[in-house]
């Protein structure tokens, strides 16, 4: 478990600037937020990988599900609508537990957002959040909901730039974890993830 966390951490912060404000200065395995998408995947590949997260509700910005390149098992991008460039506002690299163990995914969440705190010192940490989920598939987003089985367990940190970094345990109920359909879920399976938002995408998602 060590060396496999020191490995994601490394990933994270290889090429984040000490002590910076912005959040275009954080990189998942080189990826930031304001590079190109086409950078490291091809047109068909994004274009082909949309899915529904944005789209089901607005028409504005659209998110692709992509395979990692490395330690990751996907990313999500999110990028405007009509954007031939396919910048990239949002970036969640998720890791799949094929085993959960609370205690393990927790130390890599509270290490992870150790780290964090020591390169951006100027990134307001809110306290560790704990969330009951009920998983609809229906719906853009995981609603917090007290007769949820899943749970989810965040760190978030506010930039200055209003930037956002969401760190997440996802302990998904093993009912959804069997779900058998034709096209996967990734929000239905136990989950690390890291989630970094430009301040344009944050302020696109306080929409009612």
């Amino acid at each position: 478990m060590k060396k496999f966390l020191w490995i994601v951490l490394i990933s994270f912060f290889l090429n984040a600037k000490a002590h910076t404000d912005n959040i275009k200065d954080f990189n998942i395995e080189n990826i930031s937020i304001g590079d190109s998408a086409l950078d490291y995947f091809t047109e068909k590949q994004i274009e082909n990988s949309e899915i529904d997260w944005f789209n089901y509700s607005y028409k504005d910005y659209s998110t692709s599900l992509l395979p990692g390149k490395g330690i990751y098992d996907w990313f999500k991008l999110t990028y405007r609508n009509n954007d031939d460039y396919f910048k990239i506002l949002g970036i969640v690299g998720i890791i799949v537990k094929k085993k959960y163990i609370s205690e393990e995914c927790n130390y890599q969440l509270d290490t992870a957002a150790l780290e964090i705190s020591k390169i951006f010192k100027d990134a307001q940490k809110e306290q560790k959040q704990i969330y009951n989920i009920v998983y609809d598939p229906s719906k853009i987003f995981q609603e917090p909901n007290s007769t949820g089985k899943s749970m989810a367990t965040s760190i978030l940190f506010n930039f200055k730039d209003e930037g956002k970094i969401i760190l997440s345990c996802y302990d998904m109920d093993k009912k959804v974890n069997e779900i058998n359909s034709p096209i996967k879920d990734i929000n239905q399976f136990d989950t690390f993830r890291i989630d970094v938002r430009g301040n344009v995408l944050v302020d696109y998602l306080k929409k009612d």
